[in-house]
């Protein structure tokens, strides 16, 4: 696959639609060779590809960078965990296998409110031409409840003065991530993924073509 032919756009589009429980590569994989890249156009084609097939050890930096920085709080670990859960609602495998295991523990204890969701989500009127729109979480639009979610994480660390320790926590998480990213070289495995990933996304294309 040719990762500088890809747009920033298409790589979001990207970690949005594919599957997020895979585990994170080994830290024998994940720290094998640096190298620096020749040119701006292999840089930019290396962070693309790194960042897609390493996304969830970069997750897992983020995450743990955010917990030692608040291990002391419990309200802003709670507004941490509120802004990731927000974040992971923005994938689609994760919003809807959320939504349908939430349903499914609903519907043991109340099976009327439980059918309820799930007609709201059926019923939902959402332009068709917009296909991650039509993700629901417990019968509700997904940009509202990462909306809601993610403006009540925020608030809690504004409340409790933790936009300071965020922004620089964050930043150097952010940071090593860059530079990971930017100077890991791909190996065999990164490219044969995405190899992958480009067939299944050109098969599910003509899919939808035929249906």
């Amino acid at each position: 696959m040719d990762w500088s032919n890809v747009t920033a756009g298409e790589l979001l589009d990207a970690l949005r639609e594919v599957e997020w429980k895979a585990p994170p590569r080994s830290p024998k994989e994940f720290f094998a060779k640096f190298t620096p890249p020749k040119t701006a156009a292999k840089w930019q084609s290396r962070l693309k590809c790194n960042i897609y097939y390493y996304r969830t050890n970069y997750v897992i930096l983020l995450v743990l960078a955010l917990l030692f920085a608040f291990y002391r709080s419990p309200m802003a670990l709670l507004s941490i965990a509120l802004l990731c859960f927000a974040m992971l609602c923005t994938n689609d495998t994760f919003a809807t296998s959320y939504s349908d295991r939430i349903t499914r523990m609903i519907k043991k204890v109340y099976p009327q409110l439980a059918a309820k969701i799930r007609n709201a989500g059926a019923n939902l009127n959402i332009a068709p031409s917009r296909k991650n729109s039509r993700v629901t979480i417990l019968g509700l639009p997904r940009i509202y409840v990462v909306l809601v979610t993610t403006t009540l994480s925020l608030a809690l660390i504004y409340l409790f003065s933790a936009l300071w320790t965020v922004g620089i926590y964050s930043g150097v998480a952010f940071g090593v991530i860059l530079s990971h990213a930017s100077m890991r070289t791909p190996n065999l495995k990164a490219r044969l993924a995405s190899a992958r990933e480009e067939f299944r996304a050109v098969w599910r294309g003509y899919n939808d073509y035929t249906i």
